[in-house]
């Protein structure tokens, strides 16, 4: 589709519909039902946490074929990335940053924990197969244990499945496929997604090393899902999910010229290599995860097993790095490093009610495993030895909840979780206890207010204590530990709800990434503890007007800060004062409309004084996000739809770290859905 054929389907969906979104058989639900904050059902208004649940309806109105990207419009969110359109760089994934703490959110996949090493790849969940994604803002949930210091993201699947296949096209090379089907007790879903050649989406200044940007060849992500339901109570579900990502880095043109303060060593970076090429970097991963799921109301069950192997493999291209001159490719510089980890995981709970509450205890197991190799091949031929090494670690945890009503309409929960490790491969053994305390009252039968205070932890990774590559390990790392206020003022009144949390919390301990320079001029990544701490007030509203027009908003205001400490070559830590970072002001606003057979729906996300998160923490120009989708359903069997997502073609930074990473130009899907 050309340029005129575009903007002039886009004057005439305008011009039938105006602005919005939403779905023909479904508008925005004011008090929805939510199980992840208190593992049990319970509704919105009822819930003493800052809860957002998207539904399937609500994630087809943002045109969004990721996890990822359907919460980039989601009330005190931020998405950071490491490239556009679900594309990551192997190791360096993307993330959905809650309240400021960047290595803090849980996602689980129907109550599963999928979190690996620090990483959830939520670009690689494609949301064909999804019910709803249930997002509970805030640390200290205790009840799900381990990295839950910014928040949970809940993702749960379809039961049964739509019979229906999908096929949608763009530019920037978009192609996105989907299949589902249900035959008796067993569906599944497989989709596929493409994106083609992408020039210059990261600065020259970041990166190491500088002077390049970073090109992407080509994207690609494939997902399988099968879903097989016993009965009512019980299933059993596998995914399996492969990327594939190619990025080309190529030179800027411009001279750059550094100098080591402590080796004096001089590094150019010449004119003379003006767009040629310094190296390919390919990245792969593949992910299983079968979980077994039982849940009859009190007794909860999962037993689970989640495989993620991740390859990356890097090669110089025809210039030699630095030097400017044209080299043998056939005696090309190679190097490659592979991640396997597991995680097998049991967890159990029960719930005995009685007359004025309920009493829940549960236990969690589980078992990591990770196998890191790093190999090198040499500039001049030459192999380095491959180095491997085996990781194991086992965690257990006993939890409970003590809910209790004092008055019908005064209620508390006492929240507590006893963590802690056997030993692993240095010797270290964590033991954790974090209790939460939360207590509610209803003001009426449509409002409700409640205050509550709590501990979260994160235990450092296999990667972060041990190193690898140019990681160099910490193994005196200590587990993270965060302490968490919150209060929350909730209401239902005619066709709105309103939505208030004001919040405080500081995290100790929290293991951050620094670049140091060893002894001999190279670079590395060292870990190291550092300390954080927000204070914010989020606010949302939604309104139904009528069955055609509802929209919902929200603004956040925070105040994210981080203490560092400086690391030197000796790998000695030097604490140094509080910085900003991340954003300050956020807001995100949606609003949909149904015109008899057509949907249309627009979202919008603002981030406002923002922060690097590196020396001398210069501030980031504003970030606006933006998508428009129109959904024409001609029957009940076919569907046409038109995705236009950064409607402003704007040229924002997606990152936050010291390299920088642009949002996609303007970006449209068309596409057909048929279902059978």
């Amino acid at each position: 589709m050309n340029q005129k054929i575009k903007y002039a389907a886009l004057g005439i969906a305008l011009a039938c519909t105006g602005w919005t979104g939403a779905s023909a058989e479904q508008v925005y639900e004011l008090n929805p039902i939510t199980v992840t904050a208190q593992r049990t059902k319970t509704t919105d208004l009822k819930t003493p946490s800052a809860v957002d649940v998207l539904t399937a309806e609500d994630i087809q109105k943002t045109g969004a074929t990721s996890v990822q990207e359907a919460l980039k419009f989601t009330t005190g969110i931020i998405a950071h990335a490491q490239g556009p359109r679900n594309i990551s760089q192997g190791t360096m994934t993307n993330k959905i940053v809650i309240r400021g703490v960047e290595k803090g959110t849980l996602v689980l996949v129907d109550g599963v924990p999928i979190n690996q090493a620090g990483r959830y790849n939520l670009e690689d969940i494609p949301t064909e197969s999804i019910e709803k994604i249930e997002v509970v803002r805030g640390g200290g949930a205790v009840l799900y244990g381990s990295e839950a210091n910014g928040g949970v993201v809940n993702i749960i699947t379809k039961g049964k499945r739509p019979n229906l296949v999908k096929a949608g096209f763009g530019n920037y090379g978009i192609q996105n496929y989907a299949l589902s089907a249900q035959a008796g007790k067993l569906g599944f879903t497989a989709t596929y997604d493409h994106t083609g050649k992408i020039d210059n989406v990261s600065s020259p200044d970041g990166g190491r090393p500088k002077g390049m940007y970073f090109n992407i060849r080509r994207g690609e992500h494939a997902n399988f899902n099968a879903r097989y339901d016993f009965n009512d109570k019980l299933f059993i579900s596998h995914t399996y999910g492969r990327n594939s990502d190619h990025y080309l880095y190529r030179w800027d043109g411009r001279a750059y010229t550094s100098v080591n303060s402590k080796t004096h060593k001089v590094t150019v970076y010449p004119e003379a290599n003006a767009g040629a090429p310094y190296k390919n970097e390919l990245h792969k991963t593949e992910e299983n995860l079968t979980t077994i799921h039982y849940d009859d109301g009190n007794l909860k069950a999962n037993v689970f097993y989640n495989r993620r192997d991740q390859h990356s493999y890097n090669n110089n291209a025809t210039t030699y790095p630095y030097i400017g001159k044209k080299y043998n490719y056939n005696k090309k510089y190679y190097d490659s490093s592979s991640y396997l980890d597991e995680t097998f995981g049991i967890d159990v709970s029960n719930r005995w009610n009685f007359k004025n509450g309920s009493f829940m205890l549960g236990y969690d197991f589980q078992r990591e495993m990770e196998d890191k190799t790093v190999s090198d091949k040499t500039s001049m031929g030459k192999v380095t030895p491959g180095t491997f090494n085996h990781y194991t670690r086992n965690m257990h945890s006993f939890y409970g909840q003590l809910a209790y009503d004092f008055t019908k309409s005064t209620r508390a929960n006492l929240n507590l979780r006893e963590t802690w490790t056997e030993a692993d491969a240095a010797g270290n053994k964590y033991d954790k206890f974090t209790p939460e305390f939360i207590l509610m009252h209803d003001l009426d039968e449509n409002t409700m207010v409640y205050g509550k205070v709590g501990k979260s932890f994160m235990m450092p990774t296999f990667t972060q204590l041990y190193g690898g590559g140019n990681i160099r390990g910490a193994e005196n790392l200590k587990p993270s530990t965060g302490t968490h206020y919150e209060l929350g003022w909730k209401k239902n009144v005619g066709k709105n709800a309103w939505r208030v949390a004001l919040y405080h919390y500081k995290v100790d301990d929290s293991q951050e990434a620094k670049w140091i320079t060893e002894k001999d001029g190279t670079d590395k990544i060292h870990y190291a503890n550092e300390n954080i701490k927000n204070t914010g007030l989020e606010l949302e509203w939604t309104r139904i007007q009528n069955q055609n027009l509802s929209w919902h908003a929200g603004v956040s205001f925070s105040h994210p800060e981080k203490q560092e400490r400086n690391v030197s070559s000796e790998g000695k830590e030097t604490q140094v004062s509080w910085h900003d970072y991340y954003g300050k002001f956020g807001g995100n606003f949606g609003v949909t409309y149904i015109a008899g057979k057509l949907t249309t729906a627009f979202n919008v996300s603002y981030l406002g004084q923002r922060t690097r998160d590196y020396t001398p923490y210069p501030s980031l120009k504003a970030q606006w996000l933006s998508d428009l989708n129109f959904s024409y359903k001609a029957n009940d069997t076919s569907r046409f739809f038109l995705n236009i997502d950064n409607l402003f073609n704007r040229h924002d930074i997606i990152s936050t770290s010291s390299s920088t990473f642009y949002d996609l130009g303007r970006n449209f899907m068309l596409g057909y859905e048929y279902k059978f």
